[in-house]
């Protein structure tokens, strides 16, 4: 499939249900050429299975892993190559993470420029081997990475030891449906998540926020995904429903959107 991504000074926007709106007048895509699945991803009723189960529940076989991850097909400009100026976006999903025995690793928003670097063999939520940011909606505590608790909203650089975490402070495994918000300000270097149980009640304030400049970690081109991972006899369920991304021309426009946390 031939590669191509869309012109940075167009605002773009991404929806998962197999649609595809862009601020300028295009055909959408095919379902197939919307996304591309990795791993144990698949489609199932309209929505993304991010992993498949454990072969028991628990599993016996601490090496057992299963994970996988969705990423939008093509790359996103990030970079205008004439003026040198670096996109803000702003990312909306809902998604269910359901424990079916001890709880897995979690599930990710992932950023990269070089989706070889994907790892399914060694759990980690299906992050990238390196050169990635994230952010993490981490299940299953480990004290090694100086994880907060076993339920923790999570932002990476290159490693799975979180820049800055905090508690979910809603419960990640039960089941019921979560919304994340995640914003990016490259005029403010700031990254700010928040999370809660209806998309249509966005909370009045985020749940973690870090200082991060993503212009010295990313260059032209970079793939937006969603990965997660089963591993150590854990395992859960990881469905995505919806998913909404969108790119900005440097900072954000005049009049804000109802998805950004105003100053």
């Amino acid at each position: 499939m031939t590669m191509h991504s869309h012109p940075f000074a167009f605002c773009t926007l991404f929806l998962i249900l197999f649609n595809l709106t862009l601020s300028h007048p295009v055909s959408p895509p095919p379902p197939s050429t919307n996304i591309t699945l990795f791993g144990d991803a698949s489609i199932t009723h309209n929505a993304i299975s991010l992993t498949q189960p454990l072969s028991t529940c628990p599993s016996t076989d601490a090496s057992e892993v299963r994970a996988g991850g969705a990423f939008y097909s093509n790359p996103f400009r990030f970079l205008d190559p004439e003026t040198q100026v670096f996109a803000s976006f702003l990312s909306r999903f809902t998604f269910t993470i359901t424990q079916l025995c001890s709880s897995g690793d979690g599930m990710a928003f992932v950023l990269t420029s070089d989706l070889e670097g994907l790892s399914y063999s060694r759990g980690s939520m299906g992050l990238p081997q390196d050169s990635f940011f994230a952010v993490e909606f981490d299940t299953l505590f480990d004290p090694v990475v100086d994880d907060v608790n076993g339920s923790h909203v999570g932002i990476d650089l290159n490693t799975v030891e979180s820049v800055a975490s905090v508690n979910a402070g809603v419960d990640l495994v039960g089941g019921k449906e979560i919304t994340a918000w995640i914003e990016y300000r490259d005029d403010l270097k700031l990254v700010r998540v928040g999370v809660g149980h209806s998309p249509e009640n966005k909370p009045p304030s985020p749940v973690i926020a870090a200082q991060i400049d993503l212009s010295m970690q990313f260059n032209e081109l970079v793939y937006v995904g969603l990965t997660a991972s089963n591993g150590k006899g854990g395992s859960s369920a990881y469905i995505v429903s919806s998913w909404w991304f969108k790119t900005f021309n440097g900072s954000l426009p005049s009049v804000l959107p109802m998805d950004f946390w105003e100053e």
